[in-house]
């Protein structure tokens, strides 16, 4: 299997596509987005840092020299993101992202088409003027240390926290990978980001005994789940909604184990959101994982 970084390069044309091939001979790990603006120089976050790509085939602190995106190389990418079809995805248009091979994310910015029945709602979007793709990336062991902690003799609840492109997805999917080996899990990917499953295959490693739901909104998939493929631990990303609420609380009634992920700079601010509260009051969680910027973490143990 290819690379996020290789497979997001695919998404590309012209110069620009030369120039990431060339950058990523040197630097195959570094990059974490790619960001392309309608005639506007094209960057990478390159080690937490925005750095231009040089039509040299290099990145740089200053634009001089550096690539400046056409229409041609727009369209390309959020053609070939959507694979030339966006009426199949309308759903993921409307939202404003997609999952592509791989698991990258592209994000998309625009000019809103709104519903004329609903006014305030999103219906698609037109005039893309901005794309960021989002590295997927797959680092086996990453999730060693937490799982070892906490999930490797009886199974309790972790929340992982952090702070947005913090590596969240990737430690979820590492544990889902590690717990998954041992134990019957489901897996909740609403986005397609931790599985990367191609038809119902799933790209990435994410487990011998672990049960994929692809697309469902995670309210939905987690019911399910529970109903369906009796799980000893759900693993569930980015939760937050009321309905994610309610879904949560019925799998922990039901003695299910809980691993799931929120944006937040922290526990402490994490703990304060309404989901998050609610599910510390009913001892959802007894460890969290605090990531940075950096793809490091540190586990605290909940009291």
């Amino acid at each position: 299997m290819k690379s996020g970084i290789r497979q997001a390069v695919e998404l590309l044309t012209g110069r620009l596509r030369l120039a990431l091939e060339n950058i990523i001979q040197e630097h195959p790990d570094g990059i974490t987005e790619l960001r392309l603006r309608l005639r506007r120089y094209a960057s990478a976050v390159f080690l937490g840092r925005d750095m231009y790509i040089n039509g040299s085939g290099s990145l740089s602190e200053s634009p001089d020299g550096g690539i400046i995106c056409t229409e041609e190389d727009i369209e390309y990418a959020f053609k070939s993101a959507f694979s030339y079809s966006l009426h199949s995805y309308s759903r993921e248009l409307s939202s404003g992202f997609i999952t592509s091979s791989g698991g990258n994310r592209v994000g998309l910015c625009g000019t809103a088409v709104t519903a004329l029945n609903k006014p305030g709602e999103v219906e698609s979007v037109k005039y893309i003027s901005s794309i960021n793709i989002r590295i997927a990336h797959e680092i086996t062991g990453f999730g060693l240390r937490l799982f070892e902690r906490c999930l490797n003799g009886s199974l309790c609840g972790v929340i992982i926290v952090g702070p947005p492109a913090s590596g969240k997805t990737t430690l979820l999917r590492d544990v889902a990978r590690l717990l998954g080996d041992k134990a019957r899990i489901s897996l909740i990917d609403e986005l397609g980001e931790l599985s990367s499953s191609v038809k119902g295959i799933p790209s990435h490693d994410i487990g011998r005994l672990t049960d994929v739901f692809v697309g469902y909104p995670k309210h939905e998939g987690i019911r399910t789940a529970v109903r369906a493929m009796s799980p000893r631990a759900v693993i569930v990303d980015e939760i937050g909604t009321e309905e994610d609420l309610h879904s949560l609380e019925y799998a922990l009634h039901s003695g299910v184990c809980l691993v799931s992920a929120v944006h937040g700079e922290g526990f402490k601010e994490a703990s304060k959101k309404d989901c998050v509260k609610r599910l510390l009051e009913l001892g959802a969680f007894k460890y969290a994982a605090e990531l940075t910027d950096g793809y490091e973490y540190r586990i605290i143990r909940i009291d």
